[in-house]
């Protein structure tokens, strides 16, 4: 199974962890997309920490991120910086997504 996390607000970091840890360990492919305030995870350690499993994927919205002051020297290699067409690639792949 693929699940999908779409990460739209700030705040909620133990739940972001415990639910890509939940599908990791149940076997799944997590696929995670921050946009709006979620962009924020991007630079929380633990959450992208979490990105070194084959098993997810993480990318975000540029747009997001400039209007919120991330810029691109401050993106982790490992998050895929893109646009809402990640959005759309994780939307059409998720077998669930899951709002935060």
């Amino acid at each position: 199974m693929v699940l999908g996390l779409l990460l739209i607000t700030n705040g909620y970091k133990e739940d972001v962890i415990g639910l890509i840890k939940a599908g990791l360990n149940k076997g799944h492919t997590v696929n995670v997309f921050m946009m709006d305030e979620g962009v924020f995870y991007c630079q929380d350690k633990d959450i992208v920490a979490l990105n070194d499993s084959d098993k997810i994927s993480m990318s975000l919205c540029d747009r997001s991120c400039h209007l919120r002051g991330i810029t691109a020297e401050m993106i982790p290699q490992s998050i895929t910086e893109g646009s809402q067409l990640q959005n759309a690639m994780m939307h059409n792949a998720a077998d669930r997504i899951i709002n935060i």
